[in-house]
């Protein structure tokens, strides 16, 4: 609840949603938009490989068409699974689903990293981008 009313943002970009359904059975915790681009946040508190795997296929299925985009997903790694497991668990999916969408990029962020003090990183930014997994550089490694 907290993270939906913190002030994402990024430069250029205004908020579209927080929370609210963008299309059916998909309500990203946070929305950004500018023009046909999006920015989608997903916050997950006890993420599971499953789940992740679910915000990268709803995030590329709402992606298509003239819509595009990238997704964030801001979390803190449950029990022993370390935080690069989950980005690493995606490579293969992301992969596959990159002819299919216009989901051009997805970043995984530590809670504590994306969320400093109750404010939120501007992504895009330099900050935020030390701070944050990108999938594509994963997969081009």
């Amino acid at each position: 609840r907290e993270f939906k009313i913190l002030n994402h943002g990024a430069q250029g970009f205004e908020k579209f949603s927080d929370g609210k359904q963008i299309q059916k059975n998909f309500s990203p915790d946070s929305v950004l938009k500018k023009d046909d681009e999006y920015i989608l946040i997903e916050h997950e508190t006890e993420p599971n490989r499953k789940t992740i795997v679910a915000d990268v296929f709803k995030a590329a299925y709402f992606l298509q068409e003239n819509k595009r985009g990238i997704l964030v997903i801001a979390m803190t790694p449950k029990g022993k699974s370390s935080f690069e497991s989950y980005p690493n668990h995606v490579i293969p999916y992301f992969q596959w689903l990159k002819q299919r969408t216009n989901l051009t990029e997805v970043f995984f962020i530590h809670e504590k990293e994306y969320c400093l003090k109750g404010k939120a990183l501007e992504i895009n930014g330099a900050e935020f981008k030390k701070k944050c997994t990108s999938l594509n550089y994963l997969c081009n490694k």
